[in-house]
């Protein structure tokens, strides 16, 4: 069980920290190079601004399923820390629930219209939109999965069960 529990891990550390690291460098850099080209060659670069542009949306996506994995989401708990934890428990659970239940609705969807797109290339890049946008069904599969497992953790909780050691954010 332990040898899954890290082989899994490690798929979502590949996914949501690895490769969303791998594309905010390229953001990074395509923004930088885009600012010489710009302002001191005094020649802009549409394909680096598309790419950064493209970038951006594959990081936010994958920084919010990592986000979640942690939960260490803005949240406004001002009212939700004066309740007792059994009912934060429930609270968790319903929103949890709530947002499986949305994102299950949109996955099918989400991907029918991701894959509809191949056959329209980005204006710059001549990529096929299919890879620009898969990123979206991606982060819905993640917080799908992070939701569950939040959920389980949450309902384990409730009932009085011991929960295991809670996995570290690679920030700390």
């Amino acid at each position: 069980m332990r040898c899954v529990r890290r082989v899994v891990k490690k798929i979502f550390d590949l996914l949501e920290v690895h490769l969303a690291v791998l594309i905010f460098l390229v953001l990074i850099f395509s923004v930088v190079i885009q600012v010489f080209s710009r302002y001191v060659l005094n020649q802009p670069l549409p394909r680096l601004f598309e790419l950064s542009i493209y970038s951006f949306v594959w990081t936010i996506y994958l920084g919010a399923a990592l986000a979640k994995r942690y939960r260490r989401h803005i949240r406004f708990d001002v009212l939700y820390r004066k309740f007792p934890r059994k009912v934060q428990l429930i609270i968790d659970i319903g929103f949890d629930l709530l947002t499986n239940a949305v994102l299950l609705i949109l996955l099918i969807p989400s991907i029918q219209y991701t894959a509809w797109n191949y056959r329209i290339k980005s204006s710059t890049l001549r990529i096929p939109w299919t890879y620009l946008l898969v990123c979206f069904p991606i982060f819905v599969g993640l917080i799908l999965i992070h939701n569950s497992v939040w959920i389980y953790t949450y309902i384990r909780e409730l009932l009085g069960k011991k929960i295991s050691v809670k996995e570290v954010p690679p920030w700390q």
